[in-house]
């Protein structure tokens, strides 16, 4: 685990110093930590936990902040500065309703995870679900959960929302592929049929047939956020996904 946290020293760093500017009252509001989030990060030049997509990124990485927070350094506590972490503060709520509803997807064990979603702020109960599971995928990338919590959030969410089955899915590719390209960065998959294996068996690990992440997720992630070089990655994935780093 020592080698996965190395690769997020930098953002801890980060995070740490917006929590200062939290706690001393020199960031009071949303707004003005994710543009402070934007500039140190740029600074420090630290990609946002993301795949292709770079809408509200920024935002949504105030999870990071909070979970370092609250995790981390255990200097907030859940419920702690709300006009700021109001989102993060909700989605624990979904938390404690996914571990207090474990071992059952009845409607009435789900009650409490669907009343807690709906109460994060969001344009509608698409994005709701995605902002809590941000929470938990963050978390859960930086080893504060355990990856049964991710899945099994994953499972209410489909039985409370069936019409969400196939985004989620796609979310559980989503982390898929960023667990395999740390894997790639600490260097712990060496082989182009080192990673072909950890494609399938990574699914069937979180216990999704469908979720194999394409090799233009896995490099997009592992070379963006993980600063894997091209020539590793052009050792390891086909030519055609390489992007021109640099």
């Amino acid at each position: 685990m020592e080698a996965e946290r190395r690769l997020y020293r930098d953002r801890i760093e980060a995070a740490l110093l917006l929590l200062e500017r939290v706690l001393t009252g020199a960031l009071t509001s949303r707004p003005a930590l994710v543009a402070e989030l934007r500039a140190v990060y740029r600074e420090r030049r630290i990609e946002p936990l993301r795949g292709f997509s770079k809408d509200g990124i920024y935002d949504k990485e105030v999870a990071t902040v909070y979970l370092v927070g609250v995790h981390g350094a255990g200097v907030i506590s859940p419920g702690n500065y709300d006009n700021i972490f109001h989102v993060e503060n909700r989605a624990m709520d979904v938390i404690e309703a996914l571990k207090t509803s474990e071992g059952s997807q009845s409607p009435g064990a789900l009650d409490a995870v669907a009343k807690s979603t709906l109460e994060i702020k969001g344009k509608s109960v698409s994005d709701k679900v995605f902002r809590a599971l941000r929470v938990i995928f963050t978390g859960t990338i930086f080893g504060y959960y355990d990856e049964q919590l991710l899945t099994r959030a994953i499972r209410a969410y489909e039985f409370l929302y069936p019409e969400l089955s196939e985004r989620l899915l796609k979310y559980a590719a989503y982390y898929s592929a960023y667990k395999i390209a740390e894997a790639i960065a600490i260097g712990a998959i060496k082989s182009p049929e080192d990673l072909k294996i950890q494609k399938y068996a990574y699914c069937l690990k979180l216990g999704f047939q469908r979720c194999k992440p394409s090799d233009r997720l896995i490099t997009e992630v592992a070379s963006s956020v993980y600063r894997v070089s091209e020539s590793v990655l052009a050792r390891l994935l086909a030519r055609d996904v390489i992007p021109k780093l640099g």
